[in-house]
């Protein structure tokens, strides 16, 4: 059986954002230049998932945003504290497992 690989979590945007993230023990970047934290993060092998603040994936480059969509690894998960958004996050985990995290029907 093949061995199975363990990939980090990375959170990545400014203090406000990564602080929980980091009380959670999950490793955090304070970024002051998005882009070039963004290319490093996406060539590094060791790395299965970002989360990014919304308002730091829209500070990228169109070309490096479409690059970061269309990857399959790492996985780049914007989060956003608009209600819009969280309605949008919460279709996809409905699309991509069936199970509807926020309904209160147990």
């Amino acid at each position: 059986m093949a061995e199975e690989k363990e990939f980090k979590i990375v959170a990545v945007g400014g203090p406000e954002f990564t602080v929980g993230f980091k009380l959670a023990g999950i490793e955090t970047i304070e970024t002051t230049d998005p882009k070039e934290d963004f290319e490093k993060l996406m060539v590094d092998q060791s790395i299965g998932i970002i989360i990014c603040d919304d308002d730091v994936l829209k500070e990228l480059p169109e070309q490096l945003r479409e690059d970061i969509e269309a990857k399959v690894k790492p996985v780049t998960v914007a989060l956003s504290t608009t209600t819009a958004a969280q309605e949008t996050l919460r279709k996809k985990i409905i699309k991509s497992i069936g199970v509807d995290l926020w309904s209160k029907e147990k």
